[in-house]
């Protein structure tokens, strides 16, 4: 059996001569002669090596392996000529899907500009996951993920990248702390001797900490707690066990509550973007294309 010698005209030419039970009335039908009915069914025939009609010179019947292929045939017609009214869906942003990997800082802001995307276009799904910096960069490059949301990424000619976003890194402890009780401006110094949370390697914010303390990062009094999480910092903050270098989006609700305090240091906050980074030279599908210019408008805004 040669499937892959099957073609849509026999298919039709098959389905027309059922319909009309005639060799002359099908080729009526198709504007064909009666022997290009007849040379279609045959190849059709032979291509699936099996008998598909009892032929009289009365009537044309189906076989059993006819009425199969008679079924399965309209299915597949069916969908070839939906073909036109789906991509034109795709085309007007009625459907569609997008792919879209999301670094933890920006997990407190980007979901509900996200969202605000779904709400004007409900018909395209947005496939999500979220990781640190070095996870979401090798999905990029793996190609599975079509839109990845991060810091600076890494220097690479492979890629494409514009800002959709800003937000500030800011030293944040427990209220009580010694250091919130000081009303001067902090220094790297002084903060060194204290207690750090840090994220893990791999983390922007933890690469953002070391190059801000510089050679002072490894000549802490302890070494960082690490975390891989942003909410477990927080959440070891709340207890008392240290400060950390935390997005302002991270800790926003918390802030306003009181429940953190922004320490005052030397050369903070540190402004920080968010971009959207995909591999370069690559077709877009009209989905991702609109949601990156959804994008870049709220980074405008």
């Amino acid at each position: 059996m040669r499937l892959k010698n099957v073609t849509l005209v026999q298919l039709r030419t098959f389905l027309s001569l059922i319909r009309n039970e005639s060799f002359t009335k099908a080729g009526q039908d198709l504007a064909v002669s009666p022997a290009t009915v007849t040379s279609q069914i045959k190849q059709l025939e032979d291509a699936l090596e099996t008998r598909l009609l009892f032929r009289t010179t009365r009537s044309v019947k189906l076989t059993d392996a006819g009425a199969v292929l008679a079924r399965q045939a309209t299915k597949i017609l069916h969908l070839i000529e939906a073909i036109p009214e789906r991509l034109g869906a795709v085309a007007n942003l009625e459907r569609g899907e997008v792919s879209v990997g999301i670094i933890g800082t920006a997990g407190y802001v980007m979901p509900k500009v996200l969202a605000s995307y779904q709400r004007e276009h409900p018909g395209i799904h947005l496939d999500l996951m979220m990781g640190n910096r070095n996870t979401i960069w090798d999905a990029i490059l793996e190609g599975n993920i079509d839109i990845g949301i991060m810091g600076t990424p890494p220097e690479d000619t492979n890629i494409q990248s514009e800002v959709i976003g800003t937000h500030r890194l800011i030293f944040v402890a427990h209220p009580n702390h010694p250091l919130c009780q000081l009303d001067r401006e902090l220094t790297p110094k002084e903060l060194i001797k204290h207690q750090l949370i840090a994220r893990e390697v791999g983390s922007g914010t933890r690469l953002a900490m070391a190059a801000y303390f510089g050679a002072l990062f490894h000549q802490a009094t302890r070494p960082p707690i690490v975390l891989d999480t942003n909410e477990g910092i927080k959440q070891s903050i709340l207890a008392g066990m240290g400060i950390s270098l935390l997005s302002d989006a991270t800790c926003e609700l918390e802030l306003n509550h009181g429940l953190l305090k922004t320490l005052p240091v030397e050369g903070t906050p540190l402004d920080r973007q968010w971009y959207a980074v995909r591999l370069a030279n690559l077709e877009r599908n009209p989905a991702e294309q609109s949601l990156l210019r959804f994008l870049a408008m709220q980074a405008e805004r």
